[in-house]
C-alpha cells in the first residue's frame, strides 16, 4: 500500500522497482502531469501521457526581445506584449502574450521542453491574431510548430496554419504526428511566403495555450468479413495512444463497446474519446465474404475405369478451406477428389470463419463404351483378282481412332482394301489407348471376271429388281456409269461400282446406259446398251 502511495504523493518519489511491484489489474490515475497509468493482467505497464505546457497564457511582464518565465528563445528576439512597438491589443487569456514577426530568410520562434513520442498524435490549441503592422507592414500571418531535440531545432515540421489574415483573436487546433522521439516543440513565425509589401512576411500575436498538449487516440480496425446471406460480420477497435479508460460509440447501432458482432455488409464508423478529451473517428468496411471455387472435371479415359475427378480452385474467404464431399462430416483439407465413378456430386466449402460456398449438382461423365458398330466386307469378285475389303464402323471411345490389320501397323483409316481370302483380326483404339478387337472373313467368288448390265428393271418398292445396278464382277478402276433417257437427257450418274439408280420421277420406257472402266488387267472397257423402265 506504501507503494501506491507514492505514486499519489510524487512521481518522481517512485523508484523503477515500486511500479513493478503493483498488483497487476488495477488502474491509478494520477493528478501530476495527467498521466494514467494502466496496470495490466501480464504485469506489463502502459503510459497515457498529455503534455504539460507551462505557463500556457503567457503571463509576464511585457519588453522588447524576451519570453515569458518557462519559454525559450527559439530564434530571434519575440516580444512579451502588449505596449511593445505600438501593439494594444488586449490579451486573450491574463494579461500579456507573445508576439512574432519574420520575413523569407529569418523568423522569430518560441519553444518549450516537450517528450513527444513518435508515432503518437497530439492535440494542442492556441489563439491567433494578424497585425498588419509590426514596426513594418506584413502580409499575412503564418504559424508553423516544428519538433527537435534542442530549442532552436527545426529538425521535423508538425504543422502549418497556413495564411490567415484575422486581426482579432481566435483558437486553432494543431494535430501531428512526429515521425520519431523529440525533446523541444517551437511555434515559429514563418515568413517564407511571397510578400510585396516589407521585408516582413508574417506578423503573429499567440496567446491562450492549452494546459497540455493531449494525446490524441489512434485506433487500428480488425474487421472480419461477413459471410453471404447471414450477418456475421466482426469488427475490434483497438486503440493506441490517448489517455484510458475510452468510451467508443459505433454507427450504425449505437454499441458502445470496442468489439462488435453479428454485423451485415455495408459501413460504419466508430468514434473513440479518451479522457484527456480528445477524440477520433475512424471509418469501417464490412465487406461480404468473397469465397468462391472454380470447378475443374477431368473425365475418366475410358469407359468404366472409374477415373474420374474434381478439382477445385478456392479463393477468397479466410484459409485455411476445408471440403465436404458429398455430405461428409468429416472434412478433406485437399481440393482434389479422384478415382470417382461417374455421377452428380455435391460440395461444401468452409473456410475459417465458417461461411460456405455449396456447389451442388457437380456431373462426372465417361465415355461411351469403345465399340465396332458396324463391320462391312466385300469378297473378292473373280478368279483373278485380289480385291477384298473389310470397313469397319465405331462408336463409343474418343476419336480419332487408330486402326491396326494383324499382322500389320496402326493406321488412321478404317479401311482395309486389296485382301486376299481369309480370316482377319483387327484392332481399335480411341486417343486414350482404349482399346477393342474383332474379326472378319472374306472369301473368293469363284468366276469369270467381268461387267454385267441388266436390260430391265421395275422400280415399284416390291422388292425384286428394284434398282438399276451393274453387277461388278472384277476389281475395277476409274468406273462410271451414265443414263439418258431417249431425248438424250442424262437422267443418271455413278461413279461407284455399287451405285444404283431408283428410277424416281422417270416415267416407264426405254432408256440408254453408257458404261466405262478400266479391268483388272488395266484394259480400258466402254459398253453401251438400252434400258427398259418397267412399273
Amino acid at each position: 500500500m506504501n507503494n501506491l502511495l507514492c505514486f499519489v504523493h510524487s512521481l518522481k518519489s517512485c523508484e523503477k522497482s515500486h511500479i513493478e511491484r503493483l498488483s497487476t489489474g488495477l488502474y491509478l490515475l494520477l493528478s501530476k502531469a495527467g498521466i494514467l497509468l494502466l496496470l495490466l493482467s501480464m504485469g506489463t505497464i502502459v503510459y497515457g501521457q498529455d503534455i504539460p505546457l507551462k505557463n500556457p497564457s503567457l503571463e509576464g511582464t511585457p519588453a522588447e526581445g524576451r519570453v515569458p518565465v518557462s519559454w525559450i528563445k527559439a530564434a530571434g528576439t519575440p516580444d512579451i506584449q502588449p505596449g511593445v512597438h505600438a501593439i494594444s491589443v488586449p490579451a486573450a487569456d491574463g494579461n500579456t502574450y507573445i508576439g512574432l514577426h519574420g520575413g523569407a530568410q529569418w523568423a522569430e520562434a518560441i519553444a518549450q521542453g516537450a517528450a513527444l513520442k513518435g508515432g503518437h498524435t497530439y492535440l494542442v490549441s492556441f489563439d491567433l491574431a494578424f497585425i498588419a503592422h509590426y514596426t513594418y507592414d506584413a502580409c499575412y500571418g503564418n504559424l508553423a510548430i516544428y519538433a527537435g531535440n534542442t530549442p532552436e531545432d527545426s529538425a521535423e515540421l508538425l504543422w502549418k496554419s497556413g495564411p490567415f489574415y484575422h486581426t482579432s483573436w481566435s483558437q486553432h487546433n494543431a494535430v501531428f504526428s512526429p515521425s520519431k522521439d523529440y525533446k523541444y516543440i517551437s511555434f515559429w513565425a514563418d515568413g517564407k511566403l511571397p510578400c510585396n509589401k516589407s521585408e516582413l512576411g508574417s506578423t503573429i500575436l499567440i496567446d491562450n495555450f492549452s494546459p497540455t498538449i493531449r494525446e490524441v487516440p489512434q485506433v487500428v480496425i480488425a474487421v472480419q468479413s461477413t459471410c453471404k446471406g447471414i450477418n456475421t460480420g466482426m469488427a475490434t477497435a483497438r486503440v493506441i495512444g490517448g489517455i484510458p479508460p475510452y468510451t467508443y460509440l459505433w454507427q450504425p447501432g449505437g454499441q458502445t463497446t470496442s468489439h462488435i458482432e453479428q454485423l451485415a455488409a455495408g459501413n460504419y464508423s466508430v468514434t473513440i474519446a479518451s479522457a484527456n478529451g480528445t477524440s477520433t473517428t475512424a471509418a469501417v468496411v464490412v465487406k461480404e465474404t468473397d469465397l468462391k471455387s472454380d470447378i475443374t472435371t477431368v473425365s475418366s479415359p475410358c469407359y468404366g475405369d472409374n477415373q474420374n475427378e474434381i478439382q477445385l480452385r478456392t479463393t477468397g474467404g479466410m484459409p485455411p478451406y476445408r471440403y465436404y464431399f458429398n455430405g461428409a462430416t468429416t472434412p478433406s483439407y485437399t481440393p482434389l477428389f479422384k478415382e470417382l465413378p461417374p455421377g452428380k456430386y455435391n460440395l461444401i466449402v468452409k473456410d475459417e470463419q465458417g461461411c460456405e460456398d455449396p456447389l451442388n449438382n457437380i456431373t462426372l461423365t465417361e465415355p461411351a463404351p469403345l465399340q465396332i458398330a458396324a463391320v462391312t466386307t466385300k469378297d473378292i469378285s473373280c478368279d483373278e483378282t485380289t480385291d477384298g475389303k473389310i470397313t469397319l464402323q465405331m462408336a463409343g471411345g474418343t476419336a480419332p481412332y487408330a486402326y491396326k490389320l494383324d499382322p500389320g501397323n496402326w493406321q488412321p483409316e478404317n479401311i482395309w482394301l486389296h485382301l486376299d481370302e481369309g480370316h482377319y483380326y483387327f484392332d481399335v483404339k480411341d486417343q486414350h489407348n482404349c482399346a477393342t478387337h474383332g474379326s472378319a472373313g472374306i472369301i473368293r467368288n469363284h468366276r469369270n471376271c467381268a461387267v454385267y448390265v441388266p436390260t430391265a428393271f421395275s422400280p415399284n418398292s416390291d422388292g425384286q429388281n428394284d434398282l438399276f445396278r451393274a453387277r461388278v464382277n472384277d476389281d475395277v478402276t476409274d468406273y462410271k456409269m451414265e443414263v439418258y433417257n431417249r431425248w438424250g437427257a442424262l437422267v443418271f450418274r455413278t461413279a461407284d461400282p455399287e451405285g444404283a439408280w431408283d428410277g424416281a420421277q422417270q416415267p416407264m420406257g426405254t432408256y440408254i446406259w453408257v458404261l466405262v472402266y478400266t479391268d483388272s488387267k488395266k484394259q480400258a472397257r466402254k459398253q453401251t446398251g438400252n434400258l427398259m423402265l418397267v412399273r
